[in-house]
């Protein structure tokens, strides 16, 4: 596996920010075994965009726009989110590696004819050909790259060939999916055919438009018949190439797009300073390009789905929101541009539309998956992070039985196998134990069976589940047990060897182990203990590497906050609630205790009111006190 890149945190509140950067990690890309279901996809013509009836349960108004406060809750103190990808050869990354080739699936798929899909939108790029299926199949193909599904772009791009043999940007298409993107490494079996069809479309180039020419020649600079080549410079070669062609052709908008990702290539995931204001490397020149597009086009999917990436981490995500309003309903059969959306509604705080995105890109995802045995990375992890992604946004909204659905679906598509070839892994598959922690009544978590003991993040993250549960229930001697096993000394070794793999496993066992006594203290009455346990917690929790959904699956400061509360000193849980919006702006639990917090001291601001009544889409009228 590789190793992280430099690192990026999620911003602190002034009063307790911490001096550790934070690395955005992502549990985005992840192997998976699935099973598919039914739904909505390409091909199909029903709406991709609405919410599946177990969400209706929860939020019969979930697929309506979700209106934010005018401030969002002191926008001062918001803070970062981003969900991401596998970690890249040649140098540090953001994420951590999975080695999974985004445009290397079997070889009947990629030589098997696709279907024409009616859902993909409307992007062109008119080609030098004579055919104008070849055409259409060619617009299908950039529209997929577009949609990181770059199997199936492939597939549509040969198509074009075998109907036109003589188009060279048929053959360049091709090429150009087989390479490195900021999700996926170039993996080493792609090389033969990547040159393959560069050479092919360099020797028909000669009867292609000058553009044509230019992108061809641009994308010779990313490949290399060397096997000991440096993928690095590489992909900055084909980068400057790109930004030149990009010069030559300023209102181009399928250019600035091509070199604005060449661009991101160079640098995946690692766009902005620690701070998250000061751009890093060619971002600048990047969020410049992209931003031509979208003055000029505003409806450029591609263009959108690689802002909403550039900007995620900023501390100004919130400027591709009213491009993320449009992106779902472009290409609604893409799976992954519906879900692209989630990427800034869950930065600013908008979950109930984060949570509807998810829902539909699975459906999406599924319909395509039941067509098309794509197999790689689509299948095995955009798919799954999707439904992560469901988990982590009705978690966030109170929509538990929307979360504990999910969460189980996920858990059941993870498998043993996959866990052990990927050990990062483990911090997804421990989601459902942290939805039946903050939903399910204390009997049904103590009575999932235990897990595999063979992975220790595993099993920690589930005595924990059962402390947890234990305390509430109100049984402190197995509560105590359970904290006692959370960190058997057995498996220090092994934990820490997941740090390695991009999971921060002993620092998140560490939070588990303080969370839990934090509520078996209050549950016996030692509020001053109790307080104690949750400031441990979030000095560890503020030093825990970024990712999204994140390690830790809620601000402890809204733990702290409700234990001050409780002791009588709504002042402090105020500034604990506010902090915790900080981290997570929009954050329903976090509202109701600060909504809490302004009663106790005769404030009943409106706005927090208003707020929360927005944000909570749960089954029950709202969360307490003890829930936070």
């Amino acid at each position: 596996m590789t190793q992280p890149r430099a690192k990026a945190h999620r911003r602190q509140p002034d009063a307790e920010r911490p001096g550790l950067a934070r690395l955005m990690l992502s549990t985005g890309i992840v192997l998976a075994l699935v099973t598919i279901g039914s739904g909505v996809g390409m091909g199909l013509t029903a709406d991709a965009r609405s919410p599946d009836a177990a969400a209706g349960r929860d939020h019969p108004a979930i697929s309506g726009a979700q209106d934010a406060p005018a401030d969002r809750l002191d926008t001062v103190l918001r803070s970062g989110a981003m969900c991401g990808a596998p970690a890249r050869s040649g140098g540090a990354t953001l994420k951590p590696g999975v080695h999974l080739a985004s445009a290397t699936v079997s070889a009947e798929f990629i030589q098997s004819d696709p279907p024409l899909y009616d859902n993909l939108g409307t992007l062109t790029d008119p080609i030098t050909t004579a055919a104008p299926l070849a055409q259409r199949y060619f617009d299908q193909g950039l529209r997929l790259a577009y949609a990181f599904n770059h199997a199936e772009a492939r597939r549509a791009f040969r198509m074009a060939q075998r109907l036109d043999p003589t188009c060279a940007m048929c053959f360049w298409g091709e090429a150009l999916v087989l390479g490195p993107n900021i999700n996926a490494p170039m993996d080493e079996a792609a090389a033969a055919p990547a040159l393959a069809a560069l050479a092919t479309a360099q020797q028909l180039a000669a009867s292609a438009t000058a553009r044509e020419q230019a992108l061809i020649a641009a994308l010779a600079r990313r490949y290399s018949a060397d096997p000991t080549a440096d993928r690095a410079a590489l992909d900055a070669a084909y980068a400057d190439a790109m930004a030149a062609v990009a010069a030559g052709f300023p209102d181009d908008s399928h250019i600035a797009v091509l070199a604005a990702e060449a661009m991101m290539d160079t640098q995946p995931w690692d766009y902005w300073e620690v701070d998250q204001e000061t751009p890093k490397g060619r971002t600048e020149k990047i969020i410049a390009l992209l931003e031509g597009v979208l003055d000029r086009e505003p409806d450029h999917a591609g263009a959108i789905h690689l802002y909403i990436h550039m900007t995620e981490a900023s501390t100004t995500p919130e400027r591709a929101e009213p491009y993320a309003d449009r992106l779902g309903r472009l290409m609604p059969g893409a799976g992954h541009m519906v879900h692209m959306p989630a990427h800034t509604y869950f930065r600013i705080g908008r979950y109930r539309d984060s949570l509807a995105a998810n829902i539909a890109a699975v459906k999406a995802d599924e319909a395509y998956l039941q067509q098309a045995e794509v197999g790689g990375i689509y299948a095995h992890g955009y798919y799954p992070h999707n439904i992560h992604f469901v988990v982590e946004s009705a978690r966030m909204a109170g929509a538990g039985s929307t979360a504990v659905e999910y969460a189980d679906r996920l858990d059941s598509a993870l498998s043993a196998p996959v866990i052990r070839e990927h050990g990062w892994i483990q911090a997804i598959k421990v989601a459902p134990y942290f939805a039946h922690a903050q939903f399910s009544p204390p009997e049904t978590a103590l009575a999932l069976a235990e897990p595999d003991g063979q992975f220790p993040f595993v099993a920690a993250m589930w005595r924990y589940m059962r402390a947890v549960a234990a305390a509430a229930q109100g049984d402190l001697t197995l509560a105590r047990a359970e904290v006692a096993a959370i960190d058997d000394p057995a498996d220090q070794e092994l934990l820490a060897a997941l740090a390695d793999a991009g999971l921060p496993a002993p620092q998140v066992v560490a939070i588990a182990r303080k969370v839990a006594e934090a509520r078996i203290a209050r549950a016996a009455g030692d509020l001053d203990a109790a307080v104690a346990a949750y400031r441990a917690a979030i000095e560890i929790e503020d030093t825990l590497p970024y990712m999204e959904p994140p390690f830790w699956y809620f601000p402890v400061r809204q733990s702290l906050g409700a234990v001050l509360l409780v002791q009588g000193d709504a002042v402090a849980a105020e500034r604990a609630f506010r902090q915790a919006l900080a981290q997570f702006p929009n954050n329903a639990w976090a509202l109701y205790g600060l909504m809490q917090a302004e009663t106790a001291q005769g404030k009943d601001d409106a706005a927090t009111v208003r707020a929360f009544a927005n944000a909570w889409i749960g089954e029950r009228a709202g969360p307490s006190l003890d829930s936070l």
